[in-house]
């Protein structure tokens, strides 16, 4: 067979099988960060080694990242109910406070989701506070916000491809964590050419496994 043709086999057999493990573990709702925080963390250490055994990384980070990244889906579902309990209650005043209000949360709607975007690469390449999570996403989007606008696009073209084609559910998501990594990857590589990582968010890249077979 074809080198060129395997290797594209091989990608695409990568990706689906990520998918897989991503949608089945994220269907307990509440482990969609864990899910999706080890679903980044597989594409890290895939583009650093190209050859890793899929299933087996993905339990493996799964369980590395699980405490952390669940004590932050649960502070960000209380933060995405505030929110959304803030907005029903602005949309229901009738004084001229209800435009600035919703300007107010439009803003913070949308810094929300700049951090939403940039959280989980964080937590799969450096190691940090679920704290310093928060706040290194929220700096690292900013720093670098045309790589989150077209990280933005390209989860949103996802969702879309989804609800209109529900077959790309099978494909769309591994997807597009792929082409999201890689431009959050390219923001923290250019970062570090500049400065060092503890001398200005008080983050360690982690550790790549040096162990890893083809799946």
């Amino acid at each position: 067979m074809d080198g060129k043709l395997y290797k594209t086999m091989e990608f695409w057999m990568n990706i689906f099988l990520l998918n897989i493990l991503w949608l089945l573990m994220c269907i307990p709702i509440v482990t969609i960060f864990p899910a999706t925080t080890a679903m980044f963390a597989v594409l890290r250490e895939w583009k650093t080694q190209r050859d890793i055994r899929v299933f087996s990384a993905y339990v493996r980070f799964l369980k590395e990242n699980f405490k952390q990244s669940f004590l932050i889906g649960v502070v960000w579902l209380i933060f995405t109910g505030l929110l959304l309990g803030d907005l029903i209650i602005t949309n229901q005043l009738n004084s001229n406070l209800k435009y600035i209000l919703f300007s107010f949360f439009f803003l913070l709607t949308i810094l929300y989701l700049f951090v939403f975007i940039t959280i989980f690469p964080v937590m799969a390449h450096y190691q940090v506070s679920w704290k310093g999570a928060i706040k290194n996403a929220f700096l690292l989007s900013i720093a670098k916000l045309h790589y989150t606008i077209l990280s933005l696009i390209i989860m949103a073209s996802a969702v879309l491809l989804c609800f209109y084609f529900p077959g790309a559910t099978l494909l769309s998501f591994s997807t597009s964590a792929f082409l999201i990594n890689a431009l959050v990857s390219r923001g923290f590589q250019q970062g570090n050419e500049a400065q060092t990582d503890e001398q200005t968010t008080g983050m360690s890249l982690k550790k790549i496994h040096t162990s890893a077979v083809r799946s």
